[in-house]
Formats: structure tokens, sequence, C-alpha cells
């Protein structure tokens, strides 16, 4: 049987030797800051290019500009989740959910892990 690697592993040395690959999410190692590795060179091909023309920038000054924007990128999906996280909290309500009480389709409010409709909610219990 086939095992097949779904993380990449980088080891302490590796992480003081090289830098990860310049598009966001991969993690490659690549021998020079701001640099595409080959997989990823492989995956996008034609639509990734390489400025000749930009300033020489200091491999500090490009891992700085790197970071900057990976820290960025993940506040923005955090304000993003959090966004989604609170929409879902104050729609506890839903429509067209059957009621596990009258087993009708009417919108229920999520109690328990079960649908409950508003009628049934009033019952005494």
């Amino acid at each position: 049987m086939a095992t097949t690697r779904t993380e990449s592993h980088q080891c302490d040395w590796q992480s003081t030797l090289f830098d990860d690959c310049a598009l966001p999410g991969c993690a490659t190692p690549v021998a020079v800051p701001g640099d595409v590795c080959q997989s990823c060179r492989a995956a996008f091909g034609d639509m990734l290019t390489v400025r000749a023309d930009g300033p020489d920038l200091d491999p500090e000054q490009v891992r700085a500009d790197l970071a900057a924007r990976d820290a960025s990128t993940r506040d923005q999906y955090r304000a993003q989740a959090a966004t989604v996280a609170a929409a879902q909290q104050v729609s506890a309500r839903k429509r067209n959910q059957i009621c596990w009480l009258c087993n009708e389709r009417r919108t229920c409010t999520s109690t328990g892990g079960r649908w409950e409709c508003t009628d049934c909610q009033a019952l005494p219990v």
C-alpha cells in the first residue's frame, strides 16, 4: 500500500538555510527569498511571470514584505471567519425545516440539535 505525503515537513536546519516559496500557502523550501518552487511553477505555468525590471531588494526586505503580506491575508481570513460565525449564531432560525415534534415543514429554531417550530416551542412542558 502506497502512502502519500499530505503535509510538507520542515526540519530546523531547513528553516535557517532556505525560505518558503513566495506563493501563499506553499511551504516548499527555495534557495532565493521571493522565488517560487518548481511544483508551483508546474501547477501555475504561464500564470506566473518573472519581473526583472523591479528594483533589487535585499533578501531581508523580501522576507519582511512576504511576512507582511501573509499576516495581512491571515487577518482578513480571521475577520471573514468571525463574520460568518457571528451570522450563523444570529440566524438560529431556518426556513423549510421539519419540526421534530409535529413533523410539519416550517420555519424552525435549532434546539439541542433538533428543529422546533414556534408553535411547538409554545407548548407547555
